[in-house]
């Protein structure tokens, strides 16, 4: 193995994988001052490729040097730097936790952003609490931050200081954020405040509206169809996958034998849209969990469609639905269809209606 003087004098070689290699034996071996050397390298080196040697040295040293010398990393100019400043604390377990809590209150915002961005991945024991600091902090994005990263961990200590941010707050982004987190988080005081928030259709801002069927499709309930209904008539060529799952969500939930006429006339009318044939599909098969005498003609007219995904749909939706005359359908179209996957949908259509005949 070279001396130190040799490593460090590689490291400033002008050839590239000398100092790649140069970089890889200080952090092997342990050079004294090992880790300040290679931050200043990082600082002066203008290879792209060495400086991703040196970041990966450095997510490979742990304590409570490599926390301190990195932080101040997070203030350069340079946002790689910056970056791998991130990636490194991130990576530095409950050690860098406490050096967090002082971050939150530097007078910079976006060293505070940084923290919560290094807090977020460290997930140590008491990050959400850290993280939950933040709904304090002065700078709106700072709180929206906070607010999301809260609702992705599914922290539920801190929901009523989501609920009352989202009451109370006139910033569509924040409130936005909010309903995400609480699709989450959320309990019955959210749905509560949610419901008082939009009572009608008319009520829900088009920025706000994504969000809305976020927080339906894990919260929502029979109350919501109505608004979906509306949102399916007005916007579902845009919205179509967040409606959708909107409506599985609160189906789901709350299991039934019959879909109202009101709903299965919507997925009657979507289907017929400009939607996307992956949609249809979606819909076909949730259509066949229900047993409206109407679903029958729906599923046996798509069945005949051009488009092998719909086809597909209405094969799975007939094989769910239970109607022993799709037997003889389904029969006729396994003479006829050459693609293995539909053929391979019919075969379990059809098996799915012999098991239920016996």
């Amino acid at each position: 193995m070279a001396s130190i003087d040799e490593l460090i004098h590689d490291l400033h070689n002008g050839d590239e994988k000398s100092r790649a290699f140069a970089a890889e034996d200080i952090a092997f071996e342990g050079v004294p001052e090992g880790i300040k050397i290679l931050i200043d390298q990082l600082k002066l080196e203008r290879s792209r490729f060495v400086k991703e040697v040196i970041v990966n040295c450095l997510k490979g040293l742990k304590g409570r040097e490599v926390v301190e010398k990195i932080i101040p990393l997070l203030s350069s100019e340079d946002a790689f730097i910056r970056n791998s400043g991130i990636e490194i604390l991130s990576m530095q377990g409950e050690i860098a936790t406490e050096f967090m809590r002082k971050l939150l209150g530097d007078h910079d915002k976006d060293i505070r952003k940084f923290a919560l961005d290094i807090l977020f991945q460290l997930k140590t024991l008491h990050t959400a609490d850290l993280i939950a600091e933040a709904l304090n902090d002065p700078d709106i994005n700072n709180l929206i931050t906070a607010v999301e990263y809260l609702g992705h961990m599914e922290d539920t200590n801190y929901t009523p200081r989501v609920n009352e941010l989202f009451m109370r707050s006139d910033n569509i982004l924040l409130r936005c954020t909010c309903l995400e987190a609480l699709a989450f988080i959320g309990d019955e005081e959210s749905i509560r405040y949610v419901n008082k928030m939009y009572p009608n259709y008319e009520n829900i801002s088009i920025l706000e509206q994504y969000s809305f069927l976020k927080f339906v499709a894990r919260k929502g309930s029979d109350i919501h169809l109505g608004l979906i209904i509306s949102l399916i008539k007005d916007k579902g060529q845009i919205m179509h996958k967040e409606i959708i799952n909107a409506i599985e969500g609160i189906l789901n939930r709350n299991p039934r034998k019959m879909l109202s006429s009101d709903l299965l006339n919507a997925l009657s009318y979507y289907l017929q849209t400009d939607i996307s044939n992956i949609n249809k599909y979606e819909i076909l098969i949730l259509m066949g969990h229900y047993q409206n005498q109407d679903i029958y003609p729906i599923l046996i007219q798509y069945v005949g469609n051009e488009h092998i995904l719909i086809r597909m749909g209405a094969v799975e939706g007939l094989g769910l639905y239970g109607n022993n005359k799709a037997l003889q359908v389904l029969l006729e179209m396994q003479d006829k269809e050459s693609n293995q996957d539909l053929l391979e949908t019919i075969d379990k259509s059809i098996a799915r209606l012999h098991k239920q005949m016996r």
